[in-house]
């Protein structure tokens, strides 16, 4: 569950057309997506207050995601077991600036809880810098590494770190799915991964190796309408519905 927004393209792909009931671009909003792959289909529903997401739950719950925000900014996501109970929390604060300082991650299962956090430093060439540190639920103290993202367009273009792997990412030019929805701009860089919002995902390469990529129609708004993709060896189609 390291990549939080894997809904909007990095579960991606495709079956029908998509059609959109808003002649309005800037109000465009993904109403669910049928994947299909070796293991099947689903659909993942997306749910929202105005241009606040409130949830993100597939047919068998397994994708199972409730947003909570504070003004426009999200700053908790907890992510459910079927059963309703709370497997991980991703929790999210911000500066005066409306900017993302710190990301910390609990995950829960029956001995013990693990946590981790990244802090964030804006830099003035663009980029982010960040220290990230493990621990327990409740105080993350042990220094794990730092890494540097930057970005393309308001996209993350790389991500180079000395705890996990590196990634470079590269983009179509049309609008992603994602693109209207309040607060998600600011956490796309979380937990070691970037995530599309502005434009979509065409690769993602890591360490030099291709884990993903992925070809799309759109409809006439530009927004994405199906999908192919490959993630780490794996085919997926999807349709978007908005």
């Amino acid at each position: 569950m390291k990549k939080f927004l894997l809904l909007f393209c990095a579960i991606s792909l495709a079956l029908t057309s998509c059609s959109s009931d808003d002649d309005s671009s800037d109000s465009v909003l993904l109403k669910k997506v049928v994947i299909t792959g070796s293991g099947g289909k689903t659909t993942v529903n997306y749910t929202y207050d105005g241009n606040k997401l409130v949830s993100v739950v597939d047919d068998f719950k397994v994708i199972n995601m409730h947003y909570t925000y504070t003004g426009d900014l999200i700053t908790k996501i907890d992510f459910k077991l079927p059963d309703g109970s709370i497997e991980q929390t991703n929790s999210f604060s911000y500066g005066t600036d409306g900017k993302l300082t710190t990301f910390v991650r609990v995950e829960f299962d029956e001995d013990d809880f693990k946590g981790y956090k990244e802090v964030y430093t804006y830099n003035a060439n663009g980029t982010i810098s960040v220290k990230a540190y493990s621990g327990d639920d409740k105080t993350q103290t042990n220094a794990t590494g730092t890494s540097t993202i930057t970005f393309v367009n308001g996209d993350v273009s790389e991500i180079t770190s000395t705890n996990s792997p590196n990634h470079k990412y590269t983009y179509d030019d049309k609008n992603n799915s994602a693109k209207n929805v309040l607060g998600l701009d600011k956490i796309a860089f979380v937990d070691g991964e970037g995530t599309d919002v502005f434009h979509n995902e065409l690769s993602d390469t890591s360490d030099g190796e291709v884990w993903s990529t992925y070809s799309f129609t759109y409809n006439s708004d530009g927004y994405p309408e199906k999908s192919t993709s490959n993630e780490e060896g794996e085919d997926f189609t999807s349709e978007f519905f908005y």
